[in-house]
């Protein structure tokens, strides 16, 4: 398996727990939904959750993802829903460095650190440039990701410790989770690894390790992205459209 999906094919369901949308969070998304009045795309758009509230305004909504199991995950939420908002809903596999449709969107987004499961300058350039071609000519693309914080690392290291265990919703078997990275020499990669603990009804356990790579980008190098892409992006913070630069988000509003 793919070292890069895996965990997300294994464990994807566990996304929701672990980072949970807020409130502001969702009514940023909204309100920009409202603005441009769709249609809308969402890049690696995992369990559907924000599609979900986002066809809640009435407004067509595609997702699209690499991974099977989220694509699976999402669109059993989405069969959930009432006809009316579940209808608004398409989702496809496709590749987010590549994709091409033969229409246009008013709102183009991608959430939750998805650009940083982009290793390389080439495949964030290729993804940009795919994005800027679909996005209508007074449409609007949304980037949001967390600022990474190099402090937060000690001798080039950083570890997230065992969490409480929680149930895999397809099995019931208990799966913790703990979180190694080391950060490279240049200080521009962190090298990663997920290792899960699962057990099962029996009490049995058993280990799996998803290793991940993951760029360092900082405010500097999305502007330079972006505009390279041909956008002419804002940067506000924390979901709030403010620029008090004090915040832990980065929400890049973006037009042609």
């Amino acid at each position: 398996m793919n070292a890069d999906i895996k965990r997300y094919q294994l464990f994807g369901w566990d996304y929701d727990h672990f980072s949970p949308l807020n409130e502001d969070e969702i009514s940023w998304y909204k309100s920009y939904a409202r603005k441009t009045g769709g249609p809308i795309l969402e890049l690696a758009c995992g369990t559907g959750r924000l599609l979900i509230k986002l066809a809640e305004t009435g407004l067509d909504v595609t997702g699209i993802d690499l991974s099977d199991k989220m694509l699976e995950v999402a669109g059993h939420n989405i069969s959930k829903l009432p006809a009316g908002i579940k209808n608004k809903i398409k989702l496809l596999k496709v590749d987010i460095t590549g994709f091409n449709f033969d229409r246009q969107f008013g709102l183009i987004f991608m959430a939750d650190n998805s650009f940083r499961e982009l290793r390389t300058r080439e495949d964030q350039t290729a993804c940009l440039r795919t994005v800027h071609k679909h996005l209508s000519p007074k449409g609007t693309f949304l980037l949001t990701v967390r600022r990474f914080d190099l402090s937060s690392f000690t001798d080039g290291k950083r570890e997230i410790p065992w969490s409480k265990p929680i149930s895999d919703p397809s099995n019931g078997h208990k799966v913790s989770r703990k979180v190694a990275f080391t950060l490279s020499d240049d200080k521009r990669r962190v090298n990663g690894i997920y290792l899960y603990r699962i057990v099962d009804s029996q009490g049995t356990t058993r280990f799996e390790e998803c290793p991940f790579v993951s760029p360092v980008l900082q405010e500097e190098d999305y502007f330079s992205l972006l505009t390279e892409a041909g956008f002419k992006p804002e940067l506000f913070y924390d979901f709030s459209d403010q620029k008090n630069n004090t915040g832990q988000t980065f929400c890049f509003v973006c037009g042609k």
